[in-house]
């Protein structure tokens, strides 16, 4: 009988040895939320992410993140494995591979830096997905930073379900990350899928997003303007977003969001207004209340209290 402790061994040792400088983190989005028209409330347990993450060697690194959230089959806690990427730095550039974070909307929800009260514009308005899996080119020009993504398109929930693939540009002249650092930046993202109509006709969707945002003095914010082209179907997102540190631990924040869907037809529009504070209680705990406008082109606003709480571990 052979001896199979010695495979076993050596792969226990390659994972301790892989796994032992691992950084694990989790963060949590919880709320309370009530609707001020009709009086209906409800405790929400919004989002909840894992990351594993290692710099293996100097050019190789890796990082998994399982995103715990709703999904279209209506299931309120479904794990989704959101990244899976391994990031390979090279001479030229560094390169990522797998499940990974779009570049169409981040250096702006980096700006606005409060996901866990909403998701970027793009996002939170079906733009572009979060992450999708494919191959990534990122570098830096001094102060230009570029990245270029070719992915399935559907975004990391759906799997791919045609032959062709989205490629996706992003461009930032400045500090891409607002929400950590003072200074400003400049720039725009672009985005191209096509589709099969049937077997003689394909489309495309095209995205196109340019943004603005400065730190600096206590005030964070931003403004970004994005289209959407499916077809003949063209919509548009103008965003202006703001936080001000009153002190170390309290800030005020406020988002005003115009959307149209349709510019061609009318009565699908919608503007959207977020006003509140932004108070951390200590290492890891953040609570944000905040008062909600949504008021549809052709309807009544829905007024909505929302108590906002993000967990970090």
């Amino acid at each position: 009988m052979k001896n199979k402790s010695g495979p076993l061994l050596i792969y226990l040792c390659f994972n301790v040895l892989l796994f032992s400088e691992t950084q694990t983190s989790a963060t949590v989005f919880y709320n309370y939320t009530r609707n001020l028209n009709d009086g209906n409330n409800a405790f929400n347990l919004k989002r909840g992410y894992l990351s594993f993450a290692n710099d293996v060697s100097e050019t190789v690194s890796y990082k998994i993140t399982y995103d715990v959230g709703s999904n279209d089959a209506g299931s309120a806690y479904t794990a989704f494995l959101k990244v899976a990427m391994i990031k390979l730095k090279t001479k030229i550039c560094d390169v990522s591979i797998g499940m990974q974070g779009m570049n169409m909307y981040k250096t702006t929800e980096n700006t606005w830096g409060h996901r866990f009260i909403a998701k970027g514009s793009m996002g939170a308005y079906g733009f572009s997905p979060s992450a999708d899996v494919g191959l990534g080119f990122t570098r830096s020009f001094g102060l230009v930073t570029t990245s270029a993504l070719v992915t399935n398109g559907g975004g990391y929930k759906k799997p791919e379900t045609d032959a062709h693939k989205k490629t996706s540009l992003h461009l930032v002249y400045g500090q891409p990350k607002l929400n950590n650092e003072n200074g400003f930046n400049l720039g725009g993202s672009f985005s191209v899928e096509p589709y099969d109509i049937n077997e003689n006709k394909t489309e495309t969707v095209n995205v196109m997003g340019l943004f603005g945002g400065y730190a600096g003095f206590g005030f964070r914010g931003g403004i970004e303007l994005d289209t959407k082209k499916d077809a003949d179907i063209m919509g548009k997102i103008l965003s202006l977003y703001g936080t001000y540190s009153i002190s170390e631990s309290l800030s005020i924040l406020a988002r005003y969001d115009q959307v149209d869907i349709d510019t061609s037809s009318s009565g699908d529009g919608i503007q959207a207004i977020i006003l509140g504070l932004h108070y951390r209680l200590g290492q890891g705990m953040i609570v944000a209340p905040t008062l909600r406008t949504t008021t549809p082109e052709n309807g009544e606003s829905v007024n909505t209290f929302i108590l906002n709480f993000e967990f970090n571990f």
